[in-house]
């Protein structure tokens, strides 16, 4: 997409910090489920800026006119070469989920769902109920016996969510990322039409669609997800979902986490969207 030619509107402000930045160039992902990361080079008269200073420390991107962006934490700060008068500077912008990464834990969690479950890792973290909310339009069910093995606080979570069918993204202000969690399409915000036009190597004037590409691949068309309850045995725990697509390609998993068939087919009609 291009914006408005001629117009300067990449900023990047840091919390607590006066330094005359000036953003150089960018890159940056960000995607379903997963931590953002954005690197940024930037340019300042400042020849000796403590990195330490600006380890941590909440900054804000500005990627548009209108003020939007994205929100982080420097992640990771570096200097660069020092010219007759600019000194470079790099820093990655990340969220405050990406710092979960760094703690490896052995533990249960008993009677809880799987909300309850990732609220607690969260605020242990100091990401409060406030940077943080559930959109979900399930009921998920306590989990009488949950296990952390070895395994990072953020991989955790990311596990428990892909099990549930739940999914993460972030939501950006000036001055905060909200971490927001979804098991449909409608806790995604709406987005204003955008034209497409060609590439022709111009700028345009206002912001398009310049590549637009479509591509079909095979994946899974059926999810079966069996399970056994010691205390109903003559019980058969198994629940099916199944597409249109060909060939007639299964995902199947026992024990599959459920001992109710409500709860069997709720977690088949999860596994075969994610396959979609």
């Amino acid at each position: 997409m291009f914006a408005p030619a001629n117009e300067t509107h990449f900023a990047l402000t840091i919390e607590g910090l006066s330094a005359d930045f000036q953003v150089f160039t960018l890159q940056g992902r960000e995607a379903i489920s997963q931590p953002f990361v954005f690197e940024v080079e930037l340019v300042s008269e400042q020849p000796s800026l403590d990195l330490e200073t600006l380890l941590h420390k909440p900054a804000f991107l500005q990627l548009s006119p209108d003020g939007s962006g994205i929100h982080g934490q420097i992640y990771r700060a570096a200097q660069g070469d020092s010219g007759k008068r600019l000194t470079r500077y790099s820093v990655t912008l990340r969220p405050q989920l990406a710092y979960l990464a760094h703690r490896i834990n052995q533990r249960i969690f008993q009677n809880l769902s799987v909300p309850k479950i990732i609220g607690q890792v969260l605020e242990e973290h100091g990401i409060q109920s406030n940077a943080y909310e559930f959109k979900t339009g399930s009921i998920y069910p306590e989990r009488i016996y949950c296990v952390q093995y070895d395994e990072s606080d953020l991989h955790f979570i990311q596990r428990l969510c892909e099990e549930e069918g739940i999914h993460f993204h972030f939501q950006h202000s000036a001055n905060a990322h909200k971490l927001v969690f979804g098991d449909d399409q409608t806790v995604f915000p709406k987005l204003a039409p955008v034209p497409y036009q060609q590439d022709s190597g111009m700028v345009a004037s206002n912001p398009v669609i310049k590549r637009f590409d479509l591509r079909l691949e095979t994946r899974t068309s059926r999810t079966t997800r069996r399970d056994y309850d010691f205390e109903k045995p003559r019980l058969t725990l198994e629940s099916e979902n199944r597409g249109d697509a060909l060939p007639d390609l299964e995902d199947y998993d026992y024990p599959g986490r459920f001992i109710d068939r409500e709860r069997g087919k709720h977690l088949a009609k999860r596994a075969l969207e994610r396959h979609r």
